[in-house]
């Protein structure tokens, strides 16, 4: 524990009334910006801080997010300015709890026998870690006391904790896990019985004693906010999805279950697809627009992440159900039966005999025979049932798996308005797929095509009349389709056509689209409107990057390039990326 001097340097102390019993408690807070967070993980966790005071590294700034008042336990957020203004009107304050609950609290207090008393013993812990998991839940308890119940508060506190346990070894080297645990035990039942009911929990609060069960609560809270979002900005709504799916994530990371995982991919893809909503929204503009492309990028690269790590938890299962069948086979096959073993003259099993015991030695040094029964044919049979069983179930989860990763593509990777593959599918998906059979396969050409004139008729006729000229001109794209090739959207009025050519055959096609095309036109609100393209191609016929995965990118920005190359100078043009290499 750091001393006052110590604290000083880092926090500011604040004298503040206890709203509840009106005691004066000390309270320590961080100075502004003293422990910024640098690189983070998906669910906001710092992996490491930077310090405004050298000598604080192995503090956590966890330690700093709560006041709790040394008689009563009530405990509020130190970043809560309702809370750190509570004394100025108590009665007030306490309005906005509980009727019921307060009495309940207030009358426990003297007895010692609250929840709020014994998670207050715990502070006294030497062990730091229990100090801040008791803080933490007295933080959850306090909360739920509140007329108005905030799932969104919920979930951050249990989030945090759910970080106090990640960083056990950073931050608390000398706590063990175990041990921890076993200071909370006993409260589970005290817990349940003095928390007060509300009609909006979607789960009733529960004591958190591991990283698991803090992300769980965390995710159903989250969930709730998000039920219960009234008002709220596209990329507010945007970055609480995408956290839901880091949550779902890191759970997958550590259970291997296969609902975390379905869950996780449902929130990646639900991201995506309100990403892709928001861009093809054409009453939306702007920043909004930006933040949304931004987002699906996000979103599709930890969907790809997820889908990776499960595939190796595949495996992980597949060699599990290997070894359980081998086992099995193993079983089934040793069916020989036991050689007798042979007698000697007096008529004793001979010693080390393995069918019916072996010779072990006596206290005395002898050796004497001690016949064992090791194989005991009602333990092998429970055995083997028991690895039956497991083996159905394994070979049931892996059927689900593979069902899920189907219908997760099959969403991810498809465009809400024409219904064609996206960019994440091409991108992603697709071409990470074909750039490692470069050589088998020979080069490979994507053709990006951009209709110049649709901002002018979504400006002159509407956003409708924009949409439906889209969609007619995918039927005409599609003419140009040969064997082996798709047709993709990327985004807006960008579309590609993949497939293998090489660059003399890119170019001739390039050129021929944008002459037919150009003469060609849809017809939109009783109107024939003409087809203009920019065009651009990328041909590929070497990978020297590290990864498919990182060229695919750089393919993905050549194409960009190029089709706004075409548009610079005046559309209905094609330019051609002058590199085959990435």
């Amino acid at each position: 524990m750091l001393s006052e001097k110590e604290l000083l340097q880092i926090c500011r102390r604040y004298e503040l009334v206890c709203p509840i019993c009106e005691t004066k408690n000390g309270y320590f807070r961080l100075k502004r910006d003293m422990a910024r967070p640098l690189e983070t993980e998906g669910d906001g966790h710092p992996h490491s801080y930077k310090w405004g005071k050298a000598g604080f590294d192995s503090v956590d700034p966890l330690q700093f997010f709560w006041g709790t008042c040394t008689k009563c336990f009530f405990t509020g957020e130190m970043g809560d300015q309702e809370f750190r203004q509570a004394e100025r009107q108590a009665s007030k304050f306490r309005t906005t709890l509980q009727g019921d609950g307060l009495r309940q609290f207030l009358t426990a207090m003297p007895t010692g026998k609250g929840i709020a008393q014994s998670l207050g013993m715990r502070l006294n812990d030497e062990d730091i870690l229990v100090h801040a998991v008791a803080k933490f839940h007295l933080g959850i308890y306090s909360q739920c006391l509140r007329n108005n119940l905030l799932p969104g508060n919920l979930a951050r506190y249990y989030l945090r904790i759910a970080w106090l346990y990640r960083d056990q070894e950073r931050f608390y080297p000398d706590s063990d896990l175990g041990s921890v645990d076993a200071k909370f035990e006993k409260l589970h039942q005290r817990w349940k019985s003095d928390l007060p009911q509300h009609a909006d929990y979607p789960q009733l609060p529960g004591l958190a004693l591991n990283e698991v069960n803090a992300l769980k609560f965390s995710l159903i809270f989250f969930e709730r906010n998000y039920e219960t979002l009234k008002e709220a900005k596209h990329q507010d709504e945007l970055r609480l999805i995408l956290l839901l799916g880091e949550i779902g994530f890191r759970l997958f990371e550590l259970t291997a279950d296969r609902a975390d995982f379905k869950k996780a991919g449902s929130f990646f893809s639900g991201a995506m697809q309100k990403c892709m909503n928001i861009i093809n929204d054409k009453s939306i503009v702007g920043g909004a627009v930006n933040r949304a492309k931004e987002m699906l990028e996000i979103a599709g690269e930890r969907g790809r992440d997820l889908r990776g790590l499960h595939k190796e938890k595949r495996v992980d299962l597949k060699k599990r159900k290997a070894q359980v069948e081998k086992t099995l086979k193993s079983s089934g096959e040793d069916k020989t039966p036991p050689k007798k073993a042979k007698k000697k003259a007096g008529g004793q099993v001979a010693k080390g005999s393995a069918t019916t015991g072996q010779a072990v030695p006596t206290a005395n040094g002898n050796d004497s025979v001690q016949t064992t029964n090791g194989n005991d044919s009602g333990q092998a049979t429970r055995q083997l049932n028991i690895m039956k069983e497991e083996l159905d179930t394994l070979r049931g989860r892996l059927k689900d798996l593979e069902s899920d990763n189907k219908k997760w593509r099959q969403m991810a990777g498809r465009d809400a308005m024409t219904g064609l593959p996206n960019k994440v599918m091409l991108f992603s998906m697709s071409l990470p797929k074909k750039l490692p059979e470069l050589r088998e396969m020979g080069p490979f050409s994507c053709i990006g095509i951009s209709f110049d004139q649709v901002a002018q008729i979504n400006k002159g006729y509407g956003w409708e009349v924009g949409d439906q000229m889209l969609k007619q001109s995918v039927r005409n794209l599609r003419h140009f389709l040969v064997e082996g090739e798709d047709l993709y959207r990327l985004d807006g009025t960008h579309f590609a056509i993949a497939g293998a050519m090489d660059n003399n055959l890119a170019r001739r096609r390039a050129s021929d689209m944008r002459r037919q095309l150009s003469r060609s036109s849809v017809e939109a609100a009783s109107t024939q409107l003409p087809l203009v393209s920019s065009i651009g191609v990328v041909t590929v016929e070497q990978i020297v990057g590290q990864s498919a995965i990182e060229a695919s990118k750089k393919i993905f920005d050549a194409l960009l390039n190029a089709v706004y190359k075409a548009k610079q100078k005046g559309g209905n043009s094609v330019e051609f990326y002058h590199s085959t290499k990435f």
